[in-house]
């Protein structure tokens, strides 16, 4: 069982590896074609690395922006992912598609424990990748 004052700290890394993820997805959108299905997709990996795409067409059929940035992390041989971040040409932060979550699970299992962060009425908040697969 983990101490409270354990739990805080997670909590204040987790919201400081969101803010940081954050200011790259807007950083990434903000000099991207304009596109109201657009979305910017940031990881940070188990070895504390930050992988990043652009999706220019996330109601496409097409996957080949999300396969471009996983074949970069398989190269990188960083695969295990701990944080997704997804957001909309609008600033919106939502989940990333149903195929690059399972992608992402396709990488490697262990990203089935990856957290996603998610917008809701209370503010951020995350919910691991397995739970939105069923």
């Amino acid at each position: 069982m983990q101490s409270l004052f354990e739990l805080k700290t997670k909590t204040m890394l987790d919201l400081t590896i969101f803010e940081c993820m954050k200011e790259k997805a807007i950083e990434l959108l903000s000099n991207s074609e304009k596109n109201q299905y657009t979305q910017a997709i940031v990881l940070h990996s188990s070895a504390g690395n930050e992988y990043s795409t652009i999706i220019r067409n996330a109601l496409s059929e097409g996957k080949a922006d999300e396969e471009s940035c996983l074949h970069k992390i398989q190269e990188a041989k960083d695969c295990e992912i701990c944080f997704v971040l997804c957001m909309w040409q609008d600033q919106c932060i939502d989940i990333p598609s149903f195929a690059f979550r399972n992608l992402l699970l396709d990488l490697n299992e262990k990203n089935s424990e990856s957290t996603l962060f998610i917008m809701t009425t209370d503010g951020v908040s995350g919910i691991k990748l397995s739970a939105t697969m069923k």
